[in-house]
């Protein structure tokens, strides 16, 4: 009788043993794997969220200041509502600054341990473009109640100062100003900035497209108004906006020609409604009803726990100019332009979920710093 073929037991026993390790080894270097995974993950997210927050702040900053006075825009002291911040301008504040600084003005997280600081930036809006017309037609090329180019334009007044109201019409030979996401919207901000003289005078003007409403030029005026009503090309400035700012008169009295300019008021805050889940906003004007649905103010990036802004400040007394020291000691009553250099911004973010090794989150943090567009030059040659 022949003897069959096979393994004995101690070679089974041995050989599952091999099995039992080999099969060990794998599990543990894909769990580790795992492990890894999950923590890249974890880090990129807070990577991502840093990254995505100072991409807009960033943004935002360099175009501080662009197409308003240097010096700010002229409000009532104390009685302007500073968005993301719960309050007013400070009542020191007679102008709007292009960066309005909001030192600890937003809230404090679990783990900031102060509170956390707001940001406000204003600039020209330039989107509302008339592709209907070429090359284009900008809302602010020509004056709105320039008699030669655009005849159908107004700027009418009712009332007198502090309880005026504003009626704008424009003429749809210079401007259609229902141009889909860019038209303009209640809740909107407009620049009216007069002209020194009368556009109109000077035929060389004209020709040359000289008639724009100049910033620099001696006797300009401005205000600031919120749009309360559209309809159709007219848009209406009544008292009692949510800004505060409506109720003040035409600039240059209505006997100079009007330009209108959009500005966007962007303030960064970090809203804690869910401490657990703190996310940097970035709000454009004030989420008033029936607002512009562009302007409403959105997240940004998420469980962000902290934010603060230091400034590079010249000393205005200083001669030759000296910057103050330590930035973060600077008063904010400087923290306007043209003293602002530098703008130092440090974003702190975690994970959105623990590690699930160590049960805790992970955080990081990035920093940069932004020169403000061509606002950095100091004339030293007096």
């Amino acid at each position: 009788m022949n003897r069959q073929a096979g393994f004995s037991l101690i070679e089974v026993t041995v050989a599952s043993g091999l099995m039992v390790v080999v099969m060990a080894a794998c599990l543990s270097a894909l769990n580790s794997g795992v492990k890894a995974t999950e923590a890249v993950g974890l880090l990129a997210d807070t990577q991502e969220n840093l990254r995505a927050g100072m991409n807009y702040i960033v943004r935002d900053l360099t175009q501080a200041g662009e197409g308003i006075p240097q010096g700010g825009i002229p409000i009532t002291p104390g009685a302007v509502v500073w968005p993301g911040t719960g309050g007013n301008f400070p009542i020191a504040w007679s102008t709007i600054p292009p960066i309005a600084p909001g030192y600890q003005l937003g809230p404090t997280t679990l783990t900031s341990g102060n509170p956390s600081d707001t940001l406000t930036v204003t600039y020209a809006d330039t989107t509302l473009v008339d592709n209907s017309k070429v090359p284009g037609a900008w809302l602010s090329e020509h004056p709105i109640n320039d008699a030669v180019n655009c005849p159908g334009g107004s700027v009418v007044q009712t009332g007198s100062a502090p309880n005026a109201t504003i009626t704008v019409t424009f003429d749809t030979n210079c401007i259609n100003i229902n141009q889909g996401n860019t038209s303009l919207h209640t809740g909107d901000l407009i620049l009216l900035q007069s002209n020194a003289t009368n556009c109109n005078s000077s035929a060389s003007a004209i020709a040359s497209q000289t008639c724009d409403a100049s910033l620099s030029t001696a006797g300009a005026s401005t205000v600031l108004l919120t749009i309360t009503g559209v309809n159709g090309q007219i848009i209406t400035f009544a008292p009692g906006d949510a800004f505060g700012l409506n109720g003040a008169a035409v600039p240059g009295g209505g006997a100079k020609e009007v330009t209108a300019t959009r500005l966007w008021m962007i303030t960064y805050y970090i809203n804690n409604a869910n401490p657990q889940l703190p996310l940097l906003m970035r709000q454009v004007n004030l989420n008033t009803v029936g607002a512009n649905p562009a302007t409403q103010g959105a997240e940004v990036a998420e469980v962000i726990e902290n934010m603060q802004f230091f400034y590079d400040i010249l000393n205005p007394g200083a001669v030759p100019p000296a910057l103050l020291a330590p930035p973060e000691q600077e008063s904010p009553a400087y923290a306007n332009l043209p003293y602002i250099r530098d703008v130092y911004v440090q974003l702190y973010a975690r994970s959105e979920k623990t590690f699930t090794v160590s049960k805790q989150y992970f955080r990081n943090n990035l920093v940069t710093v932004v020169s403000v567009r061509g606002l950095d030059f100091y004339n030293e040659f007096q």
